[in-house]
């Protein structure tokens, strides 16, 4: 059993002691010390809305490869670009820390699978930037489902008067994902873990 020190158990019973109203005194005293505490720290815990930009998603070269050797075609739909090996798509919304770049970025436009006469169509990708996932609905249903996995422990942030940057953020495809694309197209190509490629957000807020 761990005592405390005589001169710990003193202080704790003299704590104990004190009248309740001064208690309740010191609570709200904190309670209202604490917002202004947090404001001043530059902008963190400032919350930001986001009304633009776009994320960039560059496919891993070897990915790619196995891809078209299985003739396995992958295309932009609904607003999403495509640039050699890149997509883009359009930042629409979202919410996230100033300072931390902690919460979701919301996008339009998605990808579309296809290989042997099926397909499958994923879209309105958000990111969630805490939990390091993107995820997506399915084309024509409400289900939405984790597609990409993000590693955001190298990623490069860059601040400036509007704008948040957010490069070098690996990806690779989720449990979820490489199931329902094997199923898909009745194969098993797609594993847990497999590389997709370096993603970069421009965010305007």
């Amino acid at each position: 059993m761990v005592r405390l020190p005589t001169k710990g158990t003193s202080v704790l019973r003299r704590i104990i002691r004190l009248p309740l109203l001064l208690l309740a005194l010191v609570a709200m005293s904190l309670a209202l010390a604490t917002p202004a505490s947090a404001t001043s720290t530059h902008d963190h815990g400032k919350t930001v809305h986001l009304d633009g930009g776009s994320t960039t998603l560059a496919v891993d070269r070897g990915t790619l490869g196995v891809l078209v050797e299985n003739k396995v075609a992958v295309t932009p739909i609904r607003g999403a670009s495509a640039k050699g090996r890149s997509f883009t798509f359009p930042i629409t919304g979202g919410r996230v820390d100033a300072k931390t770049v902690a919460g979701t970025i919301e996008h339009s436009g998605g990808l579309q699978f296809a290989a042997g006469g099926k397909k499958l169509r994923v879209q309105d990708f958000v990111i969630d930037t805490r939990k390091g996932v993107l995820t997506a609905r399915v084309s024509g249903t409400k289900t939405r489902v984790p597609l990409l996995k993000l590693n955001l422990s190298d990623a490069d942030i860059d601040r400036s008067s509007g704008k948040v940057v957010v490069g070098n953020v690996r990806a690779t495809l989720t449990a979820e994902a490489a199931a329902a694309l094997n199923k898909t197209f009745g194969v098993s190509l797609f594993k847990r873990g497999l590389k997709i490629g370096v993603a970069k957000v421009t965010a305007r807020f």
